[in-house]
């Protein structure tokens, strides 16, 4: 508290986001200077797209959907080619809506090379926008020569040879734009072992379907019925193309699942295919249950982690005979910090060792935006001052009946309301007003205007559970002195809420 506590100055006026305007402008004119004129990188506004100059960003959002779709060729290539070289009648009932998408597709990979040419990459932690750098860095990169080779024109040899789907083989070799599209994806979702796992039943069931495609080739080469681990016939009740795909994919499942129970294998072929099945059901089904099992093991770990926090609580509570009261409100704190998520990542900005300072600050700031926003002494003060400032906030939790502050204590913090309520209490322990999020109070008591050593006028009580920022006032002078300007607006504010 201050010197003069005026408590129904201390409710925060609604305004417009000015310091943030400030701030947004300042790492403006930081971004165009540091960036220079000309060169090759850009370091942070990017110039207007132009018909000339365009140039995709390989982490933005269009060229993930791009790639999205291109994985959607891939897809369909995977899966269509070995059905229609397996089961004939699909090909010869569907021909023209094969030809079609075949060729659909194949625009869609020619399109991907052009695409290629325009994508920026990072050289030195920046992007590169000359086009020529761009062309060079494709050309002499192994996704040049698999994108070419990709696109082999092998379908001309449909009038030597026939109809044979195989002869698009070539198609997988595109497969690097799925896994890039897989990595992508990886990347940003907030559900990564869920899109592993997806992707891993996905490459399952492919697997299946391809050992389904293959069981029936070496069933149509050796002779339908020949044997009993064949496909009995192609006539009769066998006859038509559900069947046909369902019994394969019956017998793929069952080998690949490692069930057995099924015909044993006649020729050499047959007992090779079959080893073959039975090794890479092992190994695929191993993985699948492993990623399963991660998924299943996140999901509970911040819960487990936080009962042994609770569980070691109770019994070191329970050992030093603490009384019963203060057992209760330790476990309502524990519930508490779990609702809020302070038990899951949600600490304090600073527990981000690894990041550079810039980036903590501005994390911070977004983090806190609408507290920030909030709070009036923010409004006029240096972008640079905020800067210096944001990291040196501190958070600090109370539980219910918490003293704050009391009435003749030295003030060396001012404190922000996070969330929370707390009551200003006079001499006579009347509740004079409340404080509630966005609120702020101790500004004058650090801040040494009169030489002298302030002191606290009122005691502040926490209402619930409250979460403050706290300013200490030798990081505030400290900011002070290397920001004379915000000096001056920082006090005359505070001291015009006071007067």
């Amino acid at each position: 508290m201050s010197n003069s506590v005026n408590p129904d100055l201390r409710k925060a006026a609604p305004r417009q986001d000015t310091f943030l305007e400030l701030y947004n402008r300042y790492r403006q004119e930081e971004n165009e200077t540091s960036s220079g004129e000309g060169g090759d990188h850009h370091g942070g506004e990017k110039k207007p797209w132009t018909k000339e100059d365009f140039v995709l960003d390989p982490d933005g959002d269009v060229h993930m959907w791009w790639i999205g779709l291109v994985t959607c060729g891939v897809v369909y290539n995977m899966w269509l080619i070995i059905a229609r070289t397996a089961w004939v009648e699909l090909q010869t009932e569907y021909a023209a809506v094969f030809y079609a998408l075949d060729y659909v597709f194949d625009l869609l990979l020619l399109l991907d090379i052009v695409v290629h040419f325009r994508t920026s990459y990072l050289e030195q932690g920046l992007l590169v926008y000359n086009p020529k750098k761009l062309a060079r860095n494709y050309v002499f990169s192994k996704k040049f020569v698999l994108d070419v080779l990709c696109l082999l024109p092998l379908d001309f040899l449909y009038f030597a040879v026939g109809v044979h789907p195989l002869l698009r083989s070539t198609r997988f070799l595109k497969a690097h734009r799925a896994f890039e599209f897989y990595f992508t994806v990886e990347s940003r979702t907030h559900h990564p072992t869920l899109w592993r796992v997806f992707n891993l039943v996905h490459v399952l069931f492919l697997l299946i379907h391809w050992f389904a495609g293959f069981y029936f080739l070496i069933s149509k080469a050796e002779g339908f019925g020949s044997n009993t681990w064949v496909y009995p016939s192609a006539t009769g009740q066998y006859a038509s193309l559900s069947t046909k795909y369902l019994w394969s994919l019956y017998w793929s499942c069952l080998t690949l699942t490692t069930i057995g129970d099924l015909p044993t294998p006649v020729t050499n072929y047959e007992f090779l295919f079959t080893l073959l099945g039975y090794l890479m059901g092992i190994f695929v089904f191993a993985i699948v249950v492993g990623q399963v099992g991660n998924v299943i093991a996140n999901r509970n770990a911040d819960r487990l982690q936080f009962e042994r926090m609770l569980d070691s609580a109770k019994t070191y509570m329970k050992s030093n005979n603490i009384p019963e009261e203060m057992q209760r409100r330790v476990q309502r704190w524990y519930g508490y910090s779990w609702s809020r998520g302070l038990m899951r990542g949600g600490g304090d900005i600073n527990s981000l060792g690894l990041l550079p300072d810039r980036i903590k600050i501005e994390l911070a700031l977004q983090v806190n935006l609408q507290t920030l926003k909030k709070v009036t002494i923010f409004q006029q003060v240096q972008p640079e001052f905020l800067y210096d400032l944001v990291l040196k906030m501190k958070a600090f939790i109370f539980t219910p009946g918490d003293l704050i502050c009391r009435r003749g204590e030295v003030a060396r913090e001012m404190f922000i309301i996070n969330h929370g309520i707390l009551d200003i209490i006079s001499e006579t322990g009347r509740v004079i007003t409340q404080l509630k999020a966005g609120d702020f109070f101790g500004e004058i008591g650090i801040l040494n205007l009169d030489g002298g050593v302030n002191k606290r006028t009122a005691d502040v009580r926490s209402v619930g559970y409250s979460e403050l920022f706290a300013l200490y006032k030798e990081d505030v002078l400290a900011a002070m002195e290397d920001f004379p300007e915000a000096k001056v607006n920082f006090c005359g504010h505070i001291l015009g809420r006071e007067s």
